[in-house]
């Protein structure tokens, strides 16, 4: 049985390698989980960006099934990046919601770039669930696969990974009383290759 303690969820196939170094200030609520892909051949090539960079999530799931957690679920991780506008996305608003997103995305003369910033920056105010999961309220999971630039493709995530992700889903789900309406593939959240985790199920 796991038991989530001081943002550390233990259990008997939870290995505990936490990154000080991706922990970048207090995670006071988790509203989402964002499933992402390493787009690395090794738990050890994330490992080694870790340690390197800080960006980073809160667990991997190794090729073995294997269960990491890197960084406290009371801290917050660098996963996500610029969110997209769920209203947009989704139809899922009111028509006026719709033009003030239409208003930034067709701004003349704006690079993609700022068009982009300014788009998080409007999303980010807004309360979840009418805008996708932020780094400020989301546990980020990785699953180590790497990414074919000929095929420009993510390998596919195996059966024991889901099988892993399934069950840390459902913890997670007990522990922050979220259901499968929270957990987003990282590409429908943020700018990224569409077949990110687009194998992961739950």
């Amino acid at each position: 049985m796991a038991t989530l303690k001081n943002g550390i969820l233990s259990a008997p196939h939870v290995h505990q390698r936490i990154y000080a170094g991706l922990e970048k200030g207090h995670l006071p609520h988790v509203h989402a989980l964002v499933i992402h892909q390493t787009g690395a051949p090794t738990a050890q090539h994330t490992f080694n960006s870790y340690q390197n960079s800080g960006h980073g999530a809160h667990f991997l799931i190794d090729k073995s099934g294997t269960i990491y957690q890197t960084a406290h679920l009371n801290r917050k991780t660098h996963h996500v990046g610029k969110i997209k506008s769920k209203c947009y996305e989704t139809r899922i608003c009111s028509k006026a919601q719709l033009q003030a997103v239409a208003t930034i995305l067709l701004q003349k003369g704006v690079s993609y770039s700022a068009i982009t910033k300014n788009l998080h920056d409007a999303e980010k105010i807004k309360a979840y669930p009418d805008r996708y999961p932020l780094n400020e309220d989301s546990i980020g999971i990785e699953i180590v696969g790497n990414y074919n630039t000929q095929a420009s493709a993510y390998e596919s995530v195996s059966a024991v990974q889901n099988q892993s992700l399934q069950w840390l889903l459902g913890e997670l789900f007990g522990f922050f009383k979220l259901s499968k309406a929270d957990v987003y593939r990282h590409p429908a959240v943020s700018y990224k290759t569409a077949t990110e985790a687009s194998t992961a199920t739950w």
